[in-house]
């Protein structure tokens, strides 16, 4: 089988590439080695900009019906809290709760079926003369060969398709602590996102559904799921939260770690191979800033690919690398100031001192809303209880 591209990866970057293909009737294939997409429940914070995006590509509304809409976040420490309304610091413009399996899921309805094969693993990618030829191990454990023109790598950081081109730069950081997250089947303690950066580690609150919450709490780098039983879990929100009883009786399930890695490949392409998403960067969840970043990475693929093979232009699709990791390079200097800010790193005097201060400087901003003359009012900020 020969087709003009192949999309290694069923996650947000790879359907959003597969449908806008679709839709300009550029064949593909899209290789999903799970036997389902969007199968495992993920966070979803989506930012205003990619809900704008994807509405311009006629995917919000149309696709992906974004509703839930989060105008606030909260700033705790020990001693007082910060309640930052970035909705209106942005003139009006709120990020959404998406969870990311369920945008995966409406995403993959709506493409056709034909051109999507689930329980399809690619194990390696051969670079030619002409294309590009996969070998793919199918759902009975027996492997053909594909040929392509083109493949994008959606596939995450162990991309066959990263591991095909040669002479990347690959630049990794690894923190030492990494986040316990769990599911509370409550809704949430507060209509906001909560950060809070206590002594005893970081703990945050994320907003999922009216009857669902996402919980993270900051832990050291071996801890494992035995060392945290469901009581150890809710006692450690409890303090760090500082909400007293309020997540008494809460059930909580689906625990699990998150690591804090940070990663980047650079260039994003070589040849007809392109990586996109987790297969190019790897991001900490600080800030939620991951899916949004494949989504960005997928329109502007997307787009060079088909004005390469509609209109038979490649200077976009030339260019994906150098127009795309500016921007990376950007939202993972901001993730990483803000995990400095909420991570406890032992509870040292100093890190706690340099918390204080980052959330009185969230304290003192102020920002013009597009045209205005006025700036809007400072962050709410109160003393707290603890």
């Amino acid at each position: 089988m020969t087709v003009p591209v192949a999309i290694v990866g069923g996650g947000p970057a790879g359907l959003t590439v597969a449908y806008l293909l679709q839709r300009a009737g550029v064949p593909y294939v899209l290789l999903e080695r799970e036997a389902e997409v969007g199968a495992q429940p993920r966070a979803g914070a989506v930012e205003y900009r990619t809900v704008e995006l994807l509405r311009r590509e006629g995917i919000a509304d149309e696709v992906v019906p974004f509703s839930a809409q989060n105008h606030e976040c909260e700033f705790r420490t020990a001693d007082d809290s910060v309640v930052l309304d970035y909705g209106r610091l942005a003139g009006g413009r709120p990020h959404y709760i998406h969870p990311q399996h369920r945008l995966v899921r409406e995403l993959h309805a709506a493409l056709d079926p034909a051109y999507v094969r689930c329980g399809h693993t690619v194990e390696r990618v051969f670079p030619t003369t002409n294309g590009v030829t996969l070998r793919v191990t199918g759902p009975d454990g027996s492997p053909t060969d594909m040929e392509c023109d083109v493949v994008v790598g959606c596939e995450g950081s162990h991309s066959p398709v990263a591991a095909a081109m040669s002479g990347l730069s690959i630049m990794e950081q690894r923190y030492d602590v990494r986040w316990l997250a769990t599911i509370a089947a409550a809704a949430p303690l507060e209509p906001r996102t909560i950060y809070a950066a206590h002594p005893r580690g970081f703990a945050g609150q994320m907003r999922r559904d009216p009857t669902h919450t996402r919980y993270y709490l900051e832990v050291p780098a071996s801890d494992t799921a035995e060392l945290w039983p469901v009581d150890r879990i809710r006692g450690e929100l409890a303090t760090r939260l500082g909400v007293g009883d309020r997540l008494g009786g809460v059930p909580f399930d689906e625990v699990g770690f998150l690591d804090l890695r940070v990663r980047m490949v650079s260039p994003m392409q070589q040849g007809r191979l392109f990586l996109a998403g987790d297969a190019a960067h790897l991001i900490t969840p600080a800030g939620g800033k991951g899916m949004n970043l494949a989504i960005q990475d997928a329109v502007e693929l997307a787009h060079g690919l088909i004005e390469r093979f509609t209109g038979g232009d490649p200077s976009r699709l030339d260019g994906y690398s150098a127009t795309r990791l500016p921007l990376i390079w950007r939202t993972q200097a901001f993730s990483n100031w803000f995990l400095r800010v909420i991570l406890a790193r032992g509870g040292e005097e100093f890190e706690t001192g340099l918390r204080g201060a980052g959330s009185a400087r969230c304290a003192t901003i102020r920002c013009w809303p597009a045209g205005s003359r006025t700036p809007t009012p400072a962050p709410t900020r109160r003393s707290r209880a603890r």
